[in-house]
């Protein structure tokens, strides 16, 4: 795992931890997006993971606030098990508690494991919507994700993101940046 990575992980994992022992769900979601751009750019799987787990339990809390607080004692210790494997270089330790923490949201109760898996879907989807906007391909986006392409391009169908167009910059500007392109003399 890339250094500049790790610490970003480590850094919103503990700021997640913060976050979820005061119940802000609104904090969370946002420090879920945080870490796009770093997917967008290493197209990492991990800050991926930590995006989606992060994302999945602000959704969590959101809606649920009775469930929100039994869900709290189990996750800060997961989540601080992972911060600390990763501060201590054992990655795949990290994954695996990672992995463990996505199944024990999706086990907290019979009642919300159909719709705790739909927010882990949809944050998913989410999430792939936002780095395909950063420029990555739908296919390397659902691969990375590991979900489905039709269900990614359903999405962002239905966002702007396509329909978004560069503004290009100043006529002087362009024109320059094309007479040193092509060695043209002023």
């Amino acid at each position: 795992m890339d250094e500049t990575i790790k610490k970003d992980i480590i850094s919103m994992l503990g700021e997640a931890i913060s976050l979820v022992e005061k119940n802000d769900f609104a904090e969370l979601k946002e420090l879920s997006n945080h870490t796009i751009h770093d997917a967008s750019i290493y197209q990492d799987q991990d800050s991926i993971q930590c995006a989606v787990v992060v994302y999945a339990l602000s959704k969590i809390i959101e809606r649920t606030e009775e469930e929100g607080r039994k869900i709290n004692a189990t996750i800060v210790e997961k989540l601080r098990k992972a911060k600390n494997s990763l501060e201590n270089n054992k990655e795949e330790q990290y994954r695996n508690l990672m992995r463990v923490l996505l199944k024990e949201i999706a086990q907290t109760d019979d009642k919300l494991l159909m719709f705790i898996q739909n927010v882990i879907e949809k944050a998913n989807v989410v999430k792939g919507s936002k780095i395909h906007g950063h420029g990555i391909s739908i296919a390397k986006t659902a691969e990375i994700l590991g979900i489905n392409q039709w269900d990614l391009m359903s999405f962002i169908g239905k966002t702007r993101i396509p329909d978004k167009e560069e503004i290009a910059g100043d006529i002087t500007k362009r024109l320059s940046f094309a007479k040193k392109l092509f060695k043209v003399a002023k």
